[in-house]
């Protein structure tokens, strides 16, 4: 990435009555957050980006670091989707670099990303592991404004999702979309549906038949989705659907299940609101 724009950098840190704190913070607008709040009683400290500029905007240079120190516990969310609003010229970048201590856990479950016609936007999350740290994280995308009839109406939307556990790269994930030279709708691809997305998990120990377990989660009719090993420690879920109330709850059981199993606590309703 050429010269930032935009920039956010948050270090956390684990207090020695077992709560998550920022410990340091620099941000340099359109990126900015809210304040860490406690929605739990094990001290997870929950931590909204946000954007006032309501979106991002052509020639936009986005660079978002967060460091989860050893032993911390940290829940990142956005109060709404993402928005990539319609460029004349150019395109616009946003990169998200975590890295996660040793015995820390981070859960990264943004809404989702809906690119405006006529957007060109380049999406890029690296998550930087150690062997007992664990994440659950999360990355949707919608057709665009499909309210205002506005469905593959994108120049390009691409979002790549690299894992390291240890400095060794373990999964690298990525989905380019031209809709001006392919078809989303043909077999393969989203067949028909208008929304699509991946949950990604990463822990030291993953307990047996949490693949069966996730794949049987209930769901909406509309939507398809399944889950598998990488590497024998990384989950993810795929998943495709057209109603994202029903996506959301999809994501909700899933993450349930997954807090449940990897750290040992149920989901929450988020306050965002």
């Amino acid at each position: 990435m050429n010269k930032p724009t935009g920039e956010l950098s948050l270090v956390f840190s684990r207090k020695d009555n077992g709560r998550t704190h920022l410990s340091r913070q620099y941000f340099k607008l359109p990126l900015q957050i809210m304040m860490p709040h406690y929605q739990e009683e094990d001290g997870t400290a929950f931590v909204y980006f946000l954007n006032p500029g309501g979106g991002v905007l052509q020639h936009d240079r986005l660079l978002t670091e967060v460091t989860v120190e050893d032993g911390a516990d940290v829940f990142i969310t956005t109060p709404s989707s993402t928005k990539f609003y319609r460029m004349d010229e150019g395109h616009a970048e946003v990169e998200n670099i975590f890295s996660v201590g040793s015995g820390a856990t981070l859960e990264y479950l943004p809404e989702y990303n809906v690119p405006f016609a006529q957007s060109s936007s380049f999406q890029d999350s690296v998550f930087m592991l150690k062997n007992d740290s664990v994440l659950i994280a999360s990355d949707i995308v919608t057709a665009g404004r499909t309210s205002r009839n506005e469905i593959f109406d994108y120049d390009i939307y691409s979002s790549k999702t690299r894992i390291y556990i240890e400095d060794e790269l373990k999964l690298y994930d990525s989905c380019r979309m031209t809709p001006g030279t392919m078809d989303p709708a043909r077999r393969g691809l989203l067949e028909g549906k208008l929304s699509s997305g991946t949950v990604y998990a990463y822990a030291p120990v993953i307990p047996e038949g949490i693949c069966g377990r996730l794949n049987a989660a209930e769901h909406d009719s509309d939507i398809e989705a399944a889950a598998g090993l990488v590497d024998g420690r990384i989950i993810t879920v795929r998943f495709t659907g057209t109603d994202m109330i029903a996506i959301k709850d999809f994501v909700y059981s899933i993450w349930d299940i997954l807090r449940r199993e990897l750290i040992g606590k149920g989901a929450v309703r988020v306050r965002k609101y």
